[in-house]
């Protein structure tokens, strides 16, 4: 591809694009040209077969429930989830539903106390087209939660599920405190308005959420954020489309239409306000099939790390998609340096999180929910020039389509995978950087069997509480949020569930995709 083709995306239709402005900014143009953009990677220039930018219908037996539920809008109740079986001493389906209710019950009742959400609290964003907003929960010591309220963002959302991850940021103006955690203070929280094009930032006080700043995003539909010392950078997909389902056998690609995908900054005053970065802008590979996903710094602030599960088309092992982690220095303006386009050890990187040293922990979908039980999670140490070094290349996990992860301060590493019947699983981050799966399906009493785990599909973002004790799961298909102990052999055990969201049908009415969950 050449430098000047990176640019020149396909326009929206003028009606679309005109109802989907806002009266408060100014329309959207695209980023110009950047000269240390480094073309489409080497491999991305080798004749391979041509990956179509839409999801093809699942076809595996194992998956053909919750795809059908899932392409065809059903009632979450066809995917309705497994009980959760005799390792807490319930055997029948209707059991299981009312002993979660009753121990919720009994955990609101037990949670009568001072309210604080700048000490203990779970944020989940709505991603709601008609008015976008964050539900705020306070939690007790007992890990057990209570809805607080629900607070406007003053920007829309999308109205659909997007494949993206860090589309929440809870911490400061020097960091995060969630889902990265290099903070521990709550004072802000940043969100994403992909409906509307902007970001808004949220006062956490003791009792609710103010709106404090909400400015233009710099691209077209912001999908993921990141801040660290003093610096916010949005990833911007470029898409017009908000659409998740084409048809019955089809569903669009995140980060394929529209616009480029690229990344822009911003100055984070003390006060939660927001200032554009003049000449901050940056294109990712400049590959039209990104598959965008997440964008994040490194601990130290210094690098600025986007991975993109397709870039180019390019195919790996097993024929899936190969995609590409794309990081950039960053600058004492606060501007990005050239991009270093790294090649995956896998294929399809996805979200990413750092151990306590610095080593970065990656999902990869490998496929995504046409290869079942095909993921993978890999590592990588981030270099003094900020290119990546694997570590001990690709681990499987057993999951389909994983895709969040978070780290506990004991050093486990908790893997999301939506699909396949869903499954939480576990790796330990060894000191030498290595991986090793301790459970596949974290959520079952022997560690492995995903069949009966009481987790169902739909497994979407994970939070962990500040101490690590307890994990926190928002589904996608159900709008539940899941509540799980932390158990000291990185077994999880689930306590509670809170209906949230209601998306039945799913992606049909209802409150939208919710997309984004911080926890503290």
């Amino acid at each position: 591809m050449r430098e000047d083709e990176n640019t020149q995306a396909p326009q929206p239709d003028d009606a679309y694009h005109e109802q989907h402005q806002t009266q408060d900014f100014p329309a959207y143009e695209p980023p110009p040209p950047v000269a240390q953009h480094p073309g489409p990677p080497q491999w991305a220039t080798a004749p391979v077969v041509a990956r179509p930018r839409v999801r093809e219908a699942a076809v595996l037996g194992v998956s053909i429930g919750m795809s059908l539920a899932l392409v065809l809008g059903l009632p979450a109740a066809v995917v309705a989830w497994t009980p959760v079986g005799e390792w807490i001493g319930i055997t029948q389906p209707d059991n299981a539903t009312a002993a979660i209710a009753q121990a919720g019950q009994a955990g609101a009742d037990a949670a009568e106390q001072a309210v604080d959400l700048r000490e203990a609290a779970v944020f989940l964003h709505s991603n709601d087209a008609k008015g976008n907003e964050i539900v705020a929960f306070s939690r007790a010591q007992d890990g057990k939660l209570t809805e607080v309220g629900r607070f406007a963002t003053g920007g829309l959302g999308s109205g659909t599920a997007e494949d993206n991850s860090n589309a929440l940021v809870l911490g400061t103006a020097e960091g995060e405190a969630s889902p990265i955690q290099n903070v521990d203070k709550a004072e802000f929280l940043f969100v994403p308005n992909g409906g509307d094009n902007t970001v808004s930032v949220m006062k956490i006080n003791a009792d609710g959420l103010e709106l404090v700043s909400r400015v233009p995003s710099g691209g077209e539909k912001p999908v993921s954020l990141a801040v660290n010392r003093g610096l916010l950078y949005v990833l911007n997909s470029g898409e017009f489309d908000d659409r998740l389902i084409l048809g019955p056998a089809e569903g669009l690609e995140n980060c394929t239409t529209g616009h480029l995908p690229s990344v822009t900054g911003f100055k984070v005053s003390q006060d939660g306000q927001l200032s554009q970065i003049p000449g901050s802008t940056r294109l990712l590979t400049g590959e039209q099939n990104s598959g965008c996903a997440q964008v994040g710094f490194t601990p130290d602030g210094r690098t600025l790390v986007v991975t993109e599960r397709i870039a180019g088309d390019a195919t790996g092992e097993g024929g899936w998609a190969k995609g590409a982690i794309v990081t950039f220095p960053v600058r004492q303006d606060g501007t990005l340096g050239a991009a270093i386009v790294n090649i995956p050890t896998g294929n399809g990187p996805y979200s990413f999180s750092f151990a306590e040293d610095g080593t970065m922990v990656t999902t990869e979908q490998n496929g995504a929910f046409l290869n079942f039980q095909g993921g993978y999670a890999a590592n990588y140490r981030v270099n003094p020039d900020s290119s990546l070094t694997p570590v001990g290349g690709s681990v499987a996990n057993q999951g389909t389509d994983p895709c969040w992860i978070v780290i506990s301060d004991q050093q486990v590493a908790f893997v999301a995978s939506p699909f396949g019947g869903g499954q939480i699983g576990s790796y330990s981050i060894n000191q030498d950087g290595t991986l090793t799966l301790l459970h596949a399906a974290a959520t079952a009493a022997d560690g492995r069997d995903h069949v009966n785990d009481g987790v169902p599909d739909g497994i979407f973002d994970l939070g962990l509480s500040r101490d690590s004790r307890y994990l926190y799961q928002l589904n996608g298909l159900d709008g539940g949020l899941y509540v799980f102990q932390v158990n000291a052999n990185a077994t999880l055990t689930l306590i509670e569930k809170h209906e949230v969201f209601n998306l039945r049908p799913f992606g049909m009415g209802g409150e939208g995709g919710p997309a984004g969950i911080a926890t503290f």
